[in-house]
């Protein structure tokens, strides 16, 4: 059984039926990237502005400083085998049609709206699966989108330390945009590049012994959607 990293982020609020989920054990199986979400501490709770007084860069600032108040309502709200999520919807949401309104200025090209958008969701996705009720599923040999929608939960919180900070250290933003560029390259694949990677890894740790790679660990290709995808989220969460 494999899914696809597309279908794994629109389990977002739907029915997760055709997971087959599992208690945490090791198994028989070869040691996989992954057997269970660790579940994600916020460090603190994002006070909601009011709506009226917020700039579209406001709104989308505010859906990625959402992580914490995502993780504590989940928790909150939570039920044994529940698949809803109506906070983490709304943000998905909210976050698609203020994209919409940044593309429609000509501020931002759509390709790079829609790379934005679906590493969104799946940060959203993962902040939810983490705190969720559910917290293991059946583990798969190559599966990258957990650690690369943590990269983007990580930098989000990293990039809103920065921004309340006087002055910010060139070195810093430009780890950064390397994390960041690095998580977006994995987004911009297709479905069908996906799999590819999987099965080169899987035949490679079959047929040669070698180690399968940790997400930081794969070569990736940035492409000029990608860094521009990388610069907008800096700027929108570092407020530059």
């Amino acid at each position: 059984m494999s899914i696809s990293r597309l279908d794994f982020i629109k389990l977002v609020g739907i029915s997760i039926a055709s997971l087959v989920l599992t208690r945490c054990s090791g198994g028989d199986s070869p040691t996989p990237i992954l057997t269970c979400y660790v579940t994600y501490i916020p460090l603190d709770d994002f006070p909601t502005p009011t709506p009226k007084s917020l700039t579209v860069l406001d709104r989308l600032r505010l859906c990625w400083m959402s992580f914490g108040e995502l993780a504590h309502a989940t928790i909150r709200e939570s039920n044994p085998g529940s698949t809803n999520d109506k906070f983490g919807e709304a943000l998905i949401t909210e976050h698609r049609t203020a994209l919409d309104e940044v593309v429609a200025s000509g501020e931002l090209a759509s390709s790079v709206a829609d790379l934005i958008q679906e590493a969104y969701e799946a940060a959203v996705y993962h902040v939810w699966r983490s705190n969720t009720l559910i917290t293991c599923y059946e583990a798969f040999m190559v599966d990258y989108s957990p650690a690369s929608a943590q990269v983007l939960v990580q930098q989000a919180e990293l990039l809103q330390e920065i921004a309340a900070q006087a002055t910010i250290a060139p070195e810093t933003l430009a780890k950064a945009q390397s994390a960041l560029e690095h998580d977006l390259a994995f987004y911009a694949l297709t479905d069908e590049e996906v799999s590819a990677l999987y099965e080169r890894i899987l035949s490679e740790w079959q047929s040669q012994g070698q180690n399968i790679p940790a997400f930081d660990d794969l070569e990736l290709v940035i492409t000029p959607d990608v860094k521009t995808a990388a610069r907008f989220i800096i700027d929108l969460l570092a407020g530059e």
